[in-house]
């Protein structure tokens, strides 16, 4: 089986991501890697073996809400702890609620200063045996 993936697309003043994965934790898990990756300008690398992990539980409307929450808690514990998340994992997501454990370090300098996931734009839906959303960051 195929692993989840992601690409940037072409947007005006915003960068907008096509995340794909096989099961809405997976998709999750991918947004949150391509977030970082627009922060950094580069592939996420692992964080230190010795990074403290975090845990953190976010309830929402419906999935689509619960999305755009997800990446705007990585967004603002990156503001707060001057770290970008490269290691996450979704342990637990139902249709409006999420637990992850996350893992970040502080890197030298961020290509990307995001603002914040938006609602302009968002889908998810369901293709064959994948996941498929597309998201717009504001930067």
């Amino acid at each position: 089986m195929e692993t989840g993936t992601w690409q940037f697309e072409p947007h005006t003043s915003e960068v907008r991501i096509r995340v794909e994965g096989t099961d809405l934790a997976e998709l999750f898990e991918e947004a949150g890697y391509a977030l970082a990756e627009v922060m950094l300008g580069e592939s996420p690398p692992e964080p230190p073996s010795g990074a403290e992990e975090e845990h953190l539980t976010l309830e929402a409307a419906d999935t689509e809400a619960l999305l755009v929450d997800w990446l705007n808690e990585l967004i603002s514990r990156s503001d707060m702890k001057k770290r970008v998340y490269t290691h996450v994992v979704v342990d637990t997501l139902a249709e409006r609620k999420l637990h992850a454990r996350i893992r970040g370090f502080t890197p030298e300098v961020l290509k990307t200063a995001v603002k914040a996931a938006t609602f302009h734009g968002l889908e998810i839906r369901e293709h064959e045996d994948r996941f498929i959303a597309f998201i717009v960051l504001d930067v």
